[in-house]
């Protein structure tokens, strides 16, 4: 059975194509049954503000670090969307707690 290890927020970026917007990126950690680490990455944005500024499916989340990462909605944004909606990177594994440790120092650092 999976263990739930943490789960933190952040503060980060959105960008769409050069537009940048704060906002809060929460880290969800758990250890699988095979000892690997896989780590949820998600945020959650204004609808609106991400349809003003051209968002339909795809956004790049800046972490605390610097890094950017890959946010995705599952289908095609549109007004007849919730007001606030949760966008979401693939799921990252890592095979030993050191890897994660280095991936995301956010989750030791909390």
């Amino acid at each position: 059975m999976p263990e739930h290890l943490k789960e933190v927020g952040y503060p980060g970026q959105i960008d769409i194509g050069g537009e940048r917007s704060p906002v809060t990126y929460k880290l969800k950690a758990r250890k699988e049954d095979d000892g690997a680490f896989h780590v949820a990455v998600s945020l959650t944005a204004p609808r609106d503000w991400l349809l003003k500024h051209g968002f339909r499916k795809e956004a790049m989340l800046v972490r605390q670090s610097g890094e950017e990462v890959p946010v995705h909605f599952e289908e095609t944004l549109n007004v007849a969307d919730n007001i606030s909606v949760t966008l979401r990177a693939n799921e990252a594994v890592c095979s030993s707690f050191e890897e994660l440790r280095r991936k995301f120092p956010e989750l030791s650092a909390a």
